[in-house]
């Protein structure tokens, strides 16, 4: 991917994630505390990512014809594991479905050890066990659950 490219991603990510705080001010305290969170914090991060591509762009040399085929073939995983980690959510829903596509991301694509993979896994789900039990929030709960 072309850095004028990744900056446009990047600023669509910040607007996306300006869009869900923005939302969120208008909710009751008790709802909005975790998309305000997340979205501040996906904000900075797209700000930083955006900030980062806009240095590198400025003393880049000029590029070439296009992506190569490697970009074009991590791009394409990228978009891939979006789509497993949707896929798990809706299924699964948001308690299972995190943490099994955390633990597939890192041993799959990560290629890290099992320990590692396990370990991000629980964490995830500690986070998301004290979302639901001490923030009080409610959790999608999958089709399966439905089923």
């Amino acid at each position: 991917m072309t850095v004028v490219r990744e900056i446009v991603l990047g600023c669509a990510v910040a607007a996306l994630f300006a869009g869900v705080v923005l939302t969120a001010l208008e909710w009751e305290p008790e709802t909005a505390t975790f998309p305000i969170f997340i979205g501040v914090a996906g904000l900075g991060l797209a700000v930083w990512a955006v900030a980062g591509d806009v240095l590198r762009w400025r003393s880049a040399a000029p590029e070439g014809d296009g992506s190569s085929g490697e970009d074009t073939a991590r791009a394409r995983a990228a978009f891939s594991w979006i789509a497993v980690f949707f896929a798990l959510v809706l299924l699964t829903g948001f308690r299972w479905g995190l943490p099994l596509a955390v633990l597939a991301y890192y041993r799959m694509e990560a290629r890290a050890g099992w320990m590692a993979a396990v370990a991000a896994a629980a964490v995830c789900a500690a986070f998301l066990h004290v979302a639901v039990a001490y923030l009080y929030l409610p959790l999608y709960a999958g089709l399966v659950a439905r089923w």
